[in-house]
């Protein structure tokens, strides 16, 4: 480390931004450039290096990419739905802003939006960076990083199967593996236009075995979810 570090204050063209982000990454890099464009969001006027829009574009699909590759080869045994549950977990806007901030991208981050920068501007510009590092080293040692360094080292393949981030989206699965008929029924709407609340109930099988209420009908719906799958002990 310590020669690389000499290599790399004694380089007049090194930026100071590649070392920082060295005991971050776990490496040199390279096309510092990419790393300023990934850092750079859409706020920023006339940006010397763009900004991350188009790196986000593509950081997301590598991660879906490998992911998916990931998984495929490490649960032989897991069918098309528990699959892409685990990868939408893996991918998912909160997963993407709490790797944002295991990574320190918050100190990386230039916004021209005054204020504490929002996480969901942290988990887009983490996407950015994976384009950088495919950009700047290739697409195997991109492959390698988000094995390694993120999902070996954040995510239990266990642990994650059991969570359920959406009980609607768990117990349509169960029903779609048991086919089952189920359906969502709006009881009631009640309120001011801008303090609404809705009484959702969740029929299976044409018997309602469960309501819930809400600010909004996706909420209700979630919540009638989460008490039917309780019930049924999904």
């Amino acid at each position: 480390m310590m020669n690389w570090l000499h290599k790399l204050f004694s380089n007049p063209s090194s930026d100071p931004l590649a070392v920082e982000l060295y005991p971050i990454l776990g490496f040199c890099p390279i096309k510092i450039e990419f790393y300023h464009q990934a850092f750079c969001h859409s706020s920023i006027e006339s940006p010397t290096y763009g900004d991350n829009e188009r790196l986000e574009f593509l950081g997301d699909s590598i991660l879906d990419y490998v992911i998916a590759e990931y998984l495929y080869h490490q649960l032989p045994t897991k069918d098309e739905g528990v699959l892409t549950d685990m990868r939408s977990k893996m991918v998912s806007r909160r997963t993407l802003n709490k790797l944002a901030k295991e990574f320190k991208i918050e100190s990386f981050v230039q916004t021209n939006l005054g204020g504490k920068i929002p996480s969901s501007i942290l988990g887009n510009a983490f996407e950015a960076l994976i384009a950088a590092i495919y950009l700047d080293q290739g697409a195997s040692f991109c492959k390698n990083f988000i094995i390694e360094k993120i999902i070996k080292t954040h995510f239990s393949l266990i642990n994650l199967e059991k969570e359920i981030s959406s009980y609607k989206k768990h117990f349509i699965h169960w029903t779609q593996k048991h086919n089952k008929s189920f359906f969502f029924k709006l009881l009631s709407e009640d309120g001011e236009s801008h303090k609404k609340t809705f009484e959702i109930a969740l029929f299976l099988e044409d018997e309602k075995i469960a309501t819930a209420t809400a600010s909004s009908k996706k909420k209700a719906e979630e919540a009638t979810a989460k008490i039917a799958c309780e019930t049924l002990k999904l």
